[in-house]
């Protein structure tokens, strides 16, 4: 089976089934932007009555048509599920209701829908201001693991560090792409179509930590140096709060253990 044999079941197994009032094809082919590596996202509107026990059975349903070997739910209070065929094909699957679509005509394509609910979406989506509480909470987390720095040091526990690094490097891609406004959470795999040129530079361009104390330490106080400039303007920006007595230990922290911060050399600091 290939990915449009996969489409074409699955819009089969809609059209079968009264309970299912439309499937529409979102994610990157749904706006037309995929290509051979793209997942398929599929989205069933279901009868309000039909919601709970659909989704109950989501993956029986999806079975009936495809050879699954992988099945899993991100989110246990959400309906939506992820699988992967026996050829490898990625298909997530969300279930709604009408009127409760999240998405727009330029977002979704129409696979079956008899009832004509698509015409009822708005033709795209108004951008979304990062949520404050979301971006408070980052914040925090990166200082929490950039704070631990002087934990891994004390303990020369380098291999365990080169983990928290790539923590940060993924807090400082998310930074980038929340600061985009967009109105949809993007797609993990699509990063060189959402930031700018100059953003990709910057990410490719910053260190990857190695197993040893100054890489370790330079990574760390370069992701600092980008991430924390960057989120408090965003935090500015949309109102959030930002963790000054949080911020004003962690550098104390660094400075007593390391004998530098973020803000002053990465390499020769105390041993």
């Amino acid at each position: 089976m290939d990915r449009d044999q996969l489409i074409e079941t699955v819009r089969a197994l809609a059209a079968a089934d009264p309970r299912v009032l439309a499937l529409f094809l979102g994610g990157s082919l749904g706006q037309g932007l995929g290509d051979a590596y793209s997942d398929v996202d599929l989205i069933a509107v279901v009868e309000p009555a039909a919601h709970g026990a659909f989704t109950d059975a989501a993956h029986d349903w999806l079975s009936a048509g495809l050879d699954i070997v992988h099945w899993y739910r991100p989110h246990p209070a959400l309906p939506l599920f992820g699988s992967v065929t026996v050829d490898w094909l990625r298909a997530d699957l969300t279930v709604t209701v009408p009127g409760m679509v999240h998405g727009a005509k330029d977002r979704l394509k129409p696979l079956y829908d008899p009832a004509s609910l698509f015409e009822t979406l708005p033709d795209r989506l108004a951008p979304r201001a990062a949520d404050p509480d979301k971006i408070e909470a980052m914040v925090r987390e990166f200082l929490r693991i950039l704070g631990l720095l002087h934990v891994a040091v004390g303990r020369e526990e380098w291999a365990v560090s080169v983990t928290g690094t790539g923590m940060l490097r993924n807090h400082l891609i998310a930074l980038m792409v929340e600061q985009l406004d967009l109105p949809n959470p993007p797609g993990a795999l699509h990063l060189k179509r959402l930031l700018s040129p100059e953003d990709m530079d910057l990410v490719t361009s910053l260190p990857v930590a190695e197993a040893n104390r100054d890489s370790i330490v330079s990574a760390n106080f370069a992701y600092a140096r980008i991430f924390l400039p960057r989120a408090r303007a965003l935090a500015e920006r949309v109102g959030a709060a930002w963790p000054e007595a949080f911020e004003a230990a962690t550098r104390a922290r660094l400075r007593r253990d390391l004998g530098a911060d973020w803000d002053g050399p990465a390499l020769g600091v105390v041993r």
